[in-house]
């Protein structure tokens, strides 16, 4: 991957916004080269050994579409703050968590799968609980306030996203058969940490966690003043009998207050995956340490895979924008010394983060630049990916020694992941092929084992065939 690097510029304009490419000096972007979003040419596999088959999705943002704690009543100018689809966020999780067992079934045995951040939309209990329930193969309520439809008028519960399903889970061996299981790991997003992505929370002294919004000293009477998804009061509420488009300058309503709406902390998402019953504990966090938000494991002999929380500006101004990506100095310290651990063990390395380099900008409160962390990983001839989402675009990026692959969100359209194939040359190590495609929740995978026909019942596929209609209209 030693390539003549050619000089773009990539600016994110917002959060979840297109890729704007630019010839701007100053706008925070490293060097780097676009490269083709799915590379499948085969490989001479005498020369080389597969280190590694998995799977990369990111931002599923399960959504509580119910919650007063969200900015719904700026859905006219902002489309992530309401999405046609996002009743549905859990049940496609669900899809992809399918697809990926089917490729497990067919021959292509996947080592793993890794979600880089933004499991929940709103930082809430509940999204958590939905999102960590997904991946183990629970049961899932996605409703969390009164069913306000006539009993006449409900769909056919296939087709209702407010009724419970039980999730698939990611395979694991003895439940779906007996194939290996298939860990997942997940890394801490803005979306995981702040209010609807954006906005800082805080604690009170009574131990109430909300978030203010600009301008707190208004009245707030067609717009909050602050965001709190426990209160009783709410904005352009959204109902299963009210689905939306959410209203625009109406007056507050009264609604049923739900303490498992309640903020999470850092920690309690930790305690959350170090709870879930699937493999690894803690995917990727450990008990040892619950303030550690990052973490360096080995998936698979001779892979290493470095996780850090790209949400995590230096100083969190209450009402501010925070969607942008921020490292740490003890992070950035951490990288360090894990990539020249790992080098020196004859590693080969993946580090994920939420945000792509681009995204890390002095002005996000960040101690690592983009243009520093592009040195950081360019410096260890060890890195061969770097596994990014945030801005729910699909973007490969040949930054010089190593691939920067921005895979977009499996909630907003196109709604896909990548299967990814890590490949080492057995005669040079420090050569390196990957092999990546694109999957959806809605691939037509036939089954070829009759031991595994469980695995391609899915029940679900018309209402996520619904969603992904519902994601593709333009707004």
């Amino acid at each position: 991957m030693k390539n003549t690097v050619q000089i773009k510029w990539f600016c994110l304009v917002g959060a979840a916004l297109p890729v704007v490419m630019m010839v701007l000096a100053g706008c925070g972007s490293a060097p780097g080269t676009t490269l083709k979003n799915e590379s499948t040419e085969p490989l001479d596999t005498q020369d080389f050994r597969l280190v590694a088959r998995f799977a990369h999705i990111s931002d599923a943002q399960i959504t509580d579409e119910e919650s007063p704690g969200r900015l719904t009543v700026a859905a006219s100018i902002n489309t992530s703050a309401w999405r046609p689809q996002e009743a549905y966020s859990a049940q496609v999780l669900d899809g992809f968590v399918r697809t990926v067992n089917k490729i497990h079934a067919t021959g292509s045995p996947v080592g793993f799968l890794i979600h880089t951040g933004d499991g929940m939309d709103n930082a809430q209990m509940n999204e958590l609980s939905w999102f960590v329930s997904v991946l183990d193969g629970g049961t899932v309520d996605p409703r969390s306030g009164p069913d306000d439809r006539e009993a006449g008028s409900l769909p056919d519960v296939l087709l209702d996203p407010h009724q419970p399903f039980q999730a698939q889970g990611l395979y694991q061996q003895g439940k779906h058969g007996p194939l290996a299981s298939i860990p997942w790991y997940n890394i801490i997003g803005n979306h995981d940490h702040f209010a609807v992505g954006v906005f800082p929370i805080v604690t009170d002294l009574f131990g109430l966690r909300t978030s203010p919004l600009p301008f707190d000293l208004r009245i707030g009477l067609f717009y909050p003043v602050r965001l709190n998804p426990t209160g009783s009061i709410a904005w352009a509420p959204i109902t299963p009998a009210n689905p939306g488009p959410p209203a625009e300058l109406d007056f507050p309503v009264r609604i049923q207050s739900n303490q498992a709406r309640r903020y999470v902390t850092n920690q309690e998402i930790i305690e959350m995956h170090l709870a879930s019953n699937t493999q690894p504990r803690g995917h990727g966090f450990s008990a040892e340490c619950l303030s550690c938000d990052w973490y360096s494991v080995s998936p698979r002999p001779g892979l290493r895979l470095i996780g850090l929380n790209s949400a995590s500006p230096l100083i969190e101004q209450r009402a501010v924008n925070h969607s942008e990506g921020a490292v740490t100095f003890s992070q950035g310290a951490f990288l360090e010394e894990a990539l020249s651990k790992a080098c020196a063990a004859g590693e080969v390395v993946i580090v994920a983060t939420h945000h792509p380099a681009d995204s890390l900008r002095v002005s996000a409160g960040t101690a690592v630049t983009g243009f520093e962390f592009v040195e950081i990983l360019n410096r260890h001839a060890c890195v061969a990916l770097h596994l990014v989402g945030h801005w729910h675009q699909d973007v490969v990026i040949d930054r010089g020694e190593y691939v920067e692959m921005i895979t977009s969100s499996t909630l907003d359209a196109p709604q896909t992941g990548r299967i990814v194939e890590i490949w080492q040359s057995t005669i040079s190590p420090d050569d390196v092929a990957l092999r990546y495609r694109f999957f959806s929740h809605l691939d037509d995978i036939q089954v070829v084992d009759e031991a595994h026909e469980d695995m391609f019942v899915d029940p679900l596929m018309p209402m996520r065939r619904v969603a992904h209609e519902l994601a593709l209209q333009p707004r």
